[in-house]
C-alpha cells in the first residue's frame, strides 16, 4: 500500500462524518490487533471533529483523561467534543489487504482518541473508538490539478 490515502464516503458511521469528507492522510504503520494481523494507523491532514458523551466512551472503555488536552472539550453536561487526527483501519473483510491502487475499499474506521496507541506494539482497542465503515483511495498516484 502507498503512503497516502483519502477517505472518500461512509457506508455506516456518525452523522457529521459524511460532511467532513473526503479527508486525506498519510499511511504511519501497520499494527497487529488483538484480533488479526492486519490494522494500519494513518494520521489526517486535517482534523475531524466528533462529538460524543463521557457516558458513551466510557461504555466503550475508553478513558477521556488520556486524550491529547488540546484536541478534546468535555462540557458541564457531559458532552465530548473531539477534534480527531489519528485513525486506524482494517479491511472490512478479514483477509482482503489495502493495496496501492486502490478506489472505494472497504474498512472498518476507528478514531484514534489516545496518542500512545501510535507507539503500542500491538493495538489496544481501549485508546480508539469505532467510528464507521468507510471506503479508501489510493491518493499516491494523483496528479495535482493545474
Amino acid at each position: 500500500m502507498s503512503s497516502r490515502l483519502r477517505i472518500e464516503s461512509v457506508d455506516v458511521g456518525p452523522a457529521d462524518l459524511p460532511a467532513q469528507l473526503p479527508a486525506d492522510a498519510r499511511l504511519l504503520r501497520q499494527i497487529a490487533g488483538p484480533d488479526r494481523p492486519d490494522y494500519f494507523f494513518a494520521v489526517l491532514d486535517e482534523a475531524i471533529a466528533y462529538r460524543t458523551t463521557l457516558t458513551a466512551l466510557k461504555e466503550q472503555g475508553v478513558d477521556p483523561d488520556a486524550a491529547d488536552p488540546q484536541l478534546i472539550r468535555i462540557d458541564d453536561d457531559g458532552s465530548v467534543d473531539l477534534r480527531v487526527f489519528g485513525i486506524v483501519f482494517a479491511a472490512r473483510i478479514a483477509g482482503e489487504t489495502p493495496h496501492a491502487g486502490m478506489k472505494d475499499f472497504p474498512v472498518m474506521l476507528a478514531y484514534v482518541i489516545d496518542n500512545t496507541a501510535l507507539r503500542d506494539e500491538v493495538l489496544d482497542f481501549k485508546k480508539t473508538v469505532y467510528a464507521a465503515v468507510a471506503f479508501i483511495s489510493d491518493i499516491d498516484d494523483e496528479t495535482p490539478a493545474v
